[in-house]
């Protein structure tokens, strides 16, 4: 994940944040199967962060398949977030 982050000019602590981020918003869709209030939000914040890797892969010219991942769940948290 540094390599990564590096290749694509982001600080290392940018890294942190968006693990953090990610965790909260899983931790938030998680919690959606008890309490549904929080279903929606976590998806929303993971598709933005999807949208901001989406953007990066494309930004640095990398292959479909190594932004399929991140393609996948845009959509899957675009989905969730309006059912």
């Amino acid at each position: 994940m540094k390599e990564e982050f590096a290749v694509y000019g982001l600080p290392g602590w940018f890294m942190v944040a968006v693990g953090i981020l990610k965790l909260s918003f899983a931790t938030l869709l998680l919690s959606g199967v008890w309490l549904p209030v929080l279903t929606t939000p976590g998806a929303i914040g993971m598709a933005v962060l999807m949208a901001g890797a989406v953007t990066m892969h494309l930004k640095v010219g990398d292959p479909l398949m190594k932004a399929l991942p991140s393609v996948t769940l845009l959509v899957l948290s675009f989905v969730v977030a309006i059912v």
